[in-house]
């Protein structure tokens, strides 16, 4: 077999085993997973999750505590043991999450430190406002000690909330639509690359064309497929030359940089949404650019298979 299909199933493979993580867990009882301490921040409020709940991230996701999570989006969250649902409170409700977020944004417990927990696939559905949601490909429900799990940018967003995620400082911010009206309509995220530029002195923001905005994405997306390939390449490289003993600790490292480009991918999809959603215009584009970047996972799937 040639050194470059070598390479080709090699890196397929690390991708494939990615993406199918949560159907692999799903065979088993239990995930075990550090947790990775991650700050939140939601309408200009910072929040602290109360001890015992978590916060972790699992195939380039965010995950959360959905219930905890409710308290900042100003939500009413029922869980049934199959089904959650997630709708708009009840004045007595809104009173009472309202106090809850006091509570969470006041909160002087200690800094959480990363530890492993086991976490266990759920198979549940998610209900906003009476409407059924499906998680994307690639994500899951977990359970951990009462709590359930989800991702917190599908979680957002899927209740109006826009996310902005910066994996250096593992930093989420959340803005609802009330708060950026607020605030003037205009927000830039922290973690969503956005900034002001000068706008020839009159200190006015200028409205980028749709056009303008899709060509950065599609710029940013083709330099970090290439990016991501060519470290992966190199990695394949490291493992062909590698012992048996080195080449697991080597794959171990070819998946996390799986994972690194995942969380880099979503990065430029909420500045996106972001640009798209404060300049006028509707994100129906964000979904083509998810599934051209699933079909780029399913090749690999296409290859390994193919063994």
């Amino acid at each position: 077999m040639k050194k470059s299909r070598i390479l080709s199933i090699f890196l397929a493979v690390m991708m494939l085993s990615s993406v199918l993580a949560t159907a692999a867990s799903a065979a088993s009882t239990t995930i075990k997973i550090k947790t990775q301490p991650i700050k939140l921040t939601f309408d200009g409020q910072a929040l602290k999750l109360p001890d015992g709940q978590y916060s972790f991230i699992y195939e380039g996701r965010t995950y959360v505590p959905i219930r905890y999570i409710s308290y900042a989006l100003q939500k009413s969250v029922n869980w049934d043991g199959a089904k959650a649902s997630v709708s708009e409170p009840t004045e007595k409700e809104l009173a009472v999450l309202k106090k809850q977020l006091q509570t969470a944004a006041a909160g002087s417990q200690k800094p959480q430190v990363s530890v492993e927990i086991s976490i266990q696939p759920i198979k549940a559905s998610l209900v906003f406002d009476g409407k059924a949601a499906a998680l994307p490909a690639g994500q899951s429900i977990f359970g951990y000690k009462g709590s359930i799990y989800v991702p917190i940018r599908f979680l957002s967003e899927s209740v109006g909330t826009q996310i902005g995620y910066d994996p250096v400082t593992k930093m989420v911010n959340g803005e609802s639509a009330a708060y950026r009206a607020e605030q003037g309509g205009v927000v830039v995220l922290p973690g969503t690359g956005g900034g002001t530029g000068n706008t020839g002195g009159t200190g006015g923001a200028v409205k980028q064309t749709y056009e303008q905005i899709t060509a950065n994405a599609e710029a940013k997306l083709a330099a970090l497929k290439a990016s991501c390939q060519a470290t992966l390449m190199d990695i394949g490289l490291q493992y062909l030359a590698a012992s048996a003993a080195d080449q697991p600790k080597i794959k171990e490292k070819g998946l996390q940089e799986v994972n690194n480009c995942s969380a880099k991918f979503e990065v430029i999809m909420s500045e996106t949404s972001t640009s798209l959603t404060t300049n006028g215009y509707k994100t129906d584009i964000i979904a083509e650019y998810r599934a051209a970047f699933n079909a780029e996972l399913e090749a690999g799937r296409a290859i390994a298979e193919s063994l």
